[in-house]
């Protein structure tokens, strides 16, 4: 502390000079030798004080007094050197912490960098997924009109080609029926005496010859012994029945002759269920044709209680286990098709 003493001094001495003259008081503090005390009150008496050495104790006492306050004074500047000493250790410690902060705002900033660049790549990944999903969505949506376009034409197809069925049907009806009409006209003009030939030798016009089945059977058809049928669960009128088999691929039922193959028929169809076949006597009463194959139906194909039962306007035959019977062609039963 008291290596502060002299600097001071210096200082106050080169400050008192360069402001103004030496003062008594400024002669009065320069450095003396104090090692002969004689020697100091001689000279001070002579010089300062006017060869007085009376005044050599006030002398020293304003001596004593003024570095006691010069002591005070070098205290309190110590004292406030340490207060700023600490208050510059202070902020140093804080401006190291700070520094510290900031390499760990760095570090943090690095890291949050890193971050941004691996979420930018998974949101550029996700982008093009959302896109690939958009287009594919979009194909999707123009395939799926596409179907619709389609399936409007094919049932505009479906519905024009029922239509085209219903009216061949009514037109091979009609044809049938004029060509009925014919024939009854030449049985009524054919002359009375001489033998009697058959008028109706030949089918209808209404017949088909289909070529006869070999092979397997279609998928969906159900074989049963040499024959492959399809049993129509649908209830259907007489004509509907035979548009059906035409639209599967084969034709309204022709009872084969009695025998084994009429026999593994009769044991698969349902006990209790009547099903359309093609037997009609619609062309001319009385006379039952098989309408597909032109082949008259046997007496054996009948039911036992067939004619004894059945009205006189049924002019389409249904099949039972018994054999047939007789039913109206507007009734509406399940029918059997066959692949001749």
């Amino acid at each position: 502390m008291l290596h502060w003493i002299p600097l001071l001094l210096a200082l106050w001495v080169g400050q008192v000079t360069s402001s103004g003259p030496r003062s008594a008081f400024v002669e009065r503090l320069e450095p003396r030798d104090f090692s002969s005390t004689a020697e100091y009150f001689l000279s001070t008496g002579s010089s300062a004080l006017g060869g007085d050495l009376r005044e050599g104790p006030a002398m020293m006492e304003d001596l004593r007094r003024g570095q006691e306050g010069l002591m005070i004074k070098l205290n309190d500047v110590t004292r406030s050197i340490k207060e700023d000493e600490l208050k510059l250790n202070n902020i140093f410690y804080k401006l190291g912490r700070h520094d510290t902060d900031l390499e760990g705002v760095d570090s943090v900033l690095d890291r949050l960098s890193t971050s941004s660049k691996r979420i930018e790549a998974k949101l550029n990944k996700h982008a093009f997924n959302v896109d690939f999903l958009r287009r594919r969505v979009e194909e999707m949506k123009e395939g799926i009109e596409a179907e619709q376009r389609v399936e409007v034409q094919i049932a505009a197809a479906k519905s024009l080609i029922n239509r085209l069925e219903d009216r061949l049907t009514d037109a091979l009806a009609r044809l049938g029926t004029v060509e009925n009409t014919t024939q009854n006209l030449q049985k009524r003009s054919a002359p009375e005496y001489g033998p009697t030939f058959a008028l109706h030798s030949r089918p209808p016009t209404l017949t088909v010859y289909p070529d006869r089945h070999t092979g397997e059977c279609n998928v969906d058809w159900e074989q049963v012994g040499d024959g492959c049928y399809w049993f129509g669960g649908e209830e259907l009128t007489y004509t509907e029945a035979i548009s059906y088999c035409i639209r599967h691929g084969g034709y309204l039922l022709t009872l084969a002759p009695p025998g084994s193959q009429l026999s593994l028929l009769l044991n698969r169809i349902r006990a209790d269920v009547v099903y359309w076949t093609s037997g009609t006597d619609a062309f001319y009463k009385g006379n039952w044709e098989f309408l597909m194959t032109a082949t008259p139906v046997m007496p054996l194909h009948w039911a036992l209680e067939v004619n004894s039962t059945a009205p006189h306007n049924n002019h389409c035959a249904g099949l039972t286990r018994n054999g047939l019977i007789k039913r109206k062609c507007s009734h509406r039963l399940p029918y059997i098709c066959h692949i001749i």
